[in-house]
């Protein structure tokens, strides 16, 4: 039955392929949102990486400052972190709402996103 056998190949690697375009176009729509990768290479970074949820968005209190962080352990080993302001972006992106100029100018808030990260 090598029919059989292909069908389920190509059906296994579409599956993979599908959850390979949702992980980009989450990371994008993170950068379209504000988010700025951060490279885990530091020990604080790295504990970072390893103690929140993979792939997901999770709200981080660094010394009194609510961060949003998503970790990419898999990817480019690094952590995309933004603020209320761009995790509010994202999730307008995430559902599909217009956003009024996507290409908008970046506020102050946008500018210093990583300010306070790593203290």
């Amino acid at each position: 039955m090598p029919r059989t056998r292909w069908l389920f190949s190509c059906v296994a690697a579409l599956a993979l392929a599908c959850a390979s375009v949702q992980a980009r176009s989450t990371e994008s729509l993170l950068e379209s949102a504000g988010f700025k990768s951060v490279a885990a290479n530091t020990p604080e970074r790295i504990q970072v990486l390893k103690s929140i949820p993979a792939k997901k968005v999770t709200p981080l209190d660094r010394n009194g400052t609510l961060f949003y962080v998503y970790a990419d352990p898999d990817g480019c080993r690094c952590l995309r972190v933004g603020r209320q302001e761009q995790y509010e972006m994202y999730q307008r992106l995430e559902a599909g709402k217009q956003v009024g100029t996507l290409d908008r100018t970046r506020t102050s808030s946008n500018e210093n996103v990583l300010q306070g990260f790593d203290k």
